[in-house]
Order: structure tokens, then sequence, then C-alpha cells
């Protein structure tokens, strides 16, 4: 009798470790490839760079209505 407990015993732990495996290969593969990652990285600096020419482009405009503003305030 103790030799069934006992491989019934590893074989509850050998399932338990193979569906641990396959949580862990599933969850792996659910990342994707790192290719991804660094198609998402080039992605986030061109959207950085686009950031940093919209900002430059509103301080020249800002720029622009200041010197409208003066020039207005001054013929009044």
């Amino acid at each position: 009798m103790p030799i069934r407990k006992m491989l019934l015993l590893g074989l509850t732990a050998l399932l338990i470790a193979t569906g641990l495996i396959a949580l862990t290969c599933a969850v792996t593969s659910a990342q994707g490839p790192a290719s991804q990652g660094e198609e998402l990285l080039a992605k986030i600096n061109e959207i950085l760079a686009n950031q940093k020419d919209i900002i430059e482009d509103l301080a020249a405009i800002k720029e622009e209505l200041r010197i409208i503003k003066i020039r207005v305030t001054q013929q009044l």
C-alpha cells in the first residue's frame, strides 16, 4: 500500500510540475518576441521626436503672438 501512495504522490507532483511549466511557457509566449519590444521602442522614440517638434512649433507661435500683441498695443 505505501508503494501505491508513493506512486500516486509522485504522479500528482509530476502533473502539478507539468502544469506549472505549461503555464510558464504560455505566459512567455504571450509576451511576444523581443523584436516587438524593439518596434515599440522605435515607435515611442518617433512619437517623442514628433512631440519635441510640436513643442518647438508652439514656442515659435507663442513668440509670434507676443510680437503681434506688442505691435497692436503700440498702435493703440
